[in-house]
């Protein structure tokens, strides 16, 4: 779903898939793989319930996102096993090549499964500052015209 589709579906529909996508990822979440140690599985998993309470919108879910967000950075950081040069472009005959050398990040196994889940929370956390921006703007409307 791109982020076109999260300001024109109805808000209602918007805040049902936000409910569903933040229970499924405190499901889901693979907390054992990502977690460096047991003091960290236990915070990632007070995180994970702060998600997946009723209020996907509420300031404590979204700020629960952030630093999960930021914890998983950081470990992709130490799942770093170094970086090679990548080239797109084509190579023209009466030039020589043509495009561009992009820095690509070579990550262990167990670092591929956290950028996955990285992106997963990156996406739902769009969702969660649309549903919030579109419910604040709601109640903003509707105190105008109230009286």
């Amino acid at each position: 779903m791109n982020d076109i589709q999260l300001y024109v579906m109805p808000i209602e529909e918007l805040a049902a898939r936000t409910i569903m996508a933040c229970r499924a990822l405190a499901e889901d979440l693979p907390v054992n793989l990502l977690s460096a140690d047991a003091h960290q599985h236990r915070h990632i998993r007070g995180l994970l319930n702060d998600i997946s309470g009723d209020d996907p919108a509420g300031p404590r879910a979204l700020q629960s996102v952030d630093l999960l967000v930021d914890i998983l950075r950081a470990e992709r950081e130490t799942e770093t096993l170094g970086y090679e040069d990548v080239f797109e472009g084509k190579n023209d005959p009466e030039y020589g090549a043509a495009g561009a050398v992009y820095r690509h990040r070579v990550l262990s196994e167990r670092g591929e499964a956290i950028e996955a889940w990285s992106n997963k929370l990156l996406h739902l956390a769009r969702m969660m500052r649309v549903l919030d921006a579109r419910l604040c703007g709601e109640r903003m409307v509707n105190r105008r015209f109230a009286g």
